[in-house]
């Protein structure tokens, strides 16, 4: 990731309709680390694109739990500073309408540490002493900044309520004592692997050589204990991978995406498969980009689930910040607007299709406009598996950073031929 949103103010706003739940609670992301059974399929109906509400929202994550819920996380701000706490809302009704739920406020982001990038993931089966249903969050607490007391870890919450109660678990990583201000861990990402341990990927600031990694971490016992990180994307010294997001496909493999800025790649959208989630190929390599058979490609914040339809093998769909031609230029038209759509398990050309959410762009985004729109978006399949519900950010009028949710169908189609 490049520079954080550490300055980001909150501005007051007005409440969701409903009630917060007592106690702190957190639920998620359009992310699962494996296949879960959902009791029966939604009937899927468009919705409109509308606010969430008033409130401060960054890094939105969706999931469908196994109860037939939706829930949707943000990171957000306790008060008139940088984002400290996330906050979980519901829908009982397929998406149409969301209140919130509950709230994480974490003492280690506390005292202007502030925190930041959270993931969600629902345990589809029982992992150590987590029984199946609970759900885990884990985030950012420490951001690049001297707040006294700033020690950068991931840590990881669970609740075994639905979201309605939070309590602390563990951390994935934890940065040395008296890591350096500018240095940081972010960007947590919860997945099970194919050995059925818990696996957290996330962004390294911290190991020598590089100015960012990516690197993962197990659990055997469902998030008690962690063992040693272990660098999976490494390229070039100043090369700056991060932002990992992870999807367990129909047959049993792994697909991540994730950026790849720094001077030489501009936040870039790569891919890279792995058999079991654990092996992902030579460390130094790149990955692979996601390019359409014109030359579009995706830059920043990646994002993307999968869907039945399409092929064979399903569909995976991919969303980024923005798009770009093949000379680099924005897609001023597409950027913010489009999700990108491949039949082949990612091999080959993708092809373009109208997102639900429309992000506007300006002709020339500056920093402000690439941590807010369209920033790490999150999708979730819906009904039949036609139908794609987003939730996404945009920096409104009054500067303030806001979940915006829309749902369409998308038609499924052959995917392009393999090109090169």
């Amino acid at each position: 990731m490049r520079g954080r949103f550490t300055g980001i103010l909150l501005v007051a706003g007005l409440a969701l309709t409903g009630c917060m739940a007592t106690g702190t609670s957190s639920k998620g992301d359009a992310a699962r680390g494996g296949l879960v059974e959902r009791p029966e399929a939604t009937v899927f109906a468009s919705l409109a694109e509308r606010q969430v509400d008033r409130r401060q929202a960054m890094y939105p994550r969706l999931v469908e739990l196994r109860d037939g819920r939706i829930v949707l996380s943000v990171m957000t701000a306790s008060g008139d500073g940088v984002t400290d706490m996330a906050r979980f809302y519901e829908s009982a009704d397929g998406g149409r309408t969301f209140r919130m739920l509950s709230e994480i406020l974490d003492p280690a982001a506390a005292g202007g540490r502030g925190s930041c990038c959270g993931s969600l993931l629902e345990l589809p089966r029982r992992l150590g002493a987590q029984p199946g249903g609970t759900l885990l969050w884990a985030g950012t607490a420490g951001m690049k900044n001297r707040a006294p007391g700033r020690r950068p870890g991931l840590r990881v919450w669970r609740s075994v309520d639905g979201g309605r109660r939070w309590s602390y678990l563990s951390s994935c990583a934890l940065a040395a004592e008296g890591t350096s201000w500018d240095r940081g861990l972010w960007e947590p990402e919860l997945a099970i692997d194919g050995l059925g341990r818990l696996v957290c990927y996330y962004s390294d600031e911290t190991r020598p050589g590089h100015d960012q990694v990516i690197v993962e971490a197990a659990s055997a016992d469902g998030g008690a204990t962690w063992g040693p990180g272990r660098v999976i994307v490494a390229p070039g010294r100043h090369d700056r991978p991060g932002m990992p997001v992870v999807r367990r496909l129909p047959d049993g493999t792994y697909f991540m995406v994730y950026e790849v800025c720094g001077p030489s790649a501009s936040c870039r959208v790569y891919h890279r498969r792995s058999t079991d989630g654990w092996t992902w190929g030579d460390p130094a390599g790149r990955g692979t980009p996601a390019r359409t058979a014109d030359g579009h490609e995706l830059y920043h914040a990646p994002t993307l689930t999968w869907a039945p339809g399409g092929g064979p093998r399903g569909t995976i769909l991919l969303i980024g910040g923005i798009v770009r031609d093949a000379e680099g230029r924005l897609v001023r038209a597409a950027s913010g607007a489009t999700v990108f759509v491949n039949t082949a398990d990612g091999e080959g050309s993708w092809r373009e299709a109208p997102a639900p959410v429309r992000v506007p762009f300006p002709a020339r985004p500056e920093h402000s406009d690439l941590v807010c729109a369209n920033y790490s978006s999150s999708l979730l399949v819906m009904g039949d598996g036609r139908g794609l519900l987003e939730a996404a950010t945009k920096r409104d009028d009054d500067g303030t950073c806001r979940a915006y949710i829309a749902a369409s169908s998308w038609a499924p189609a052959p995917s392009a031929p393999k090109t090169g």
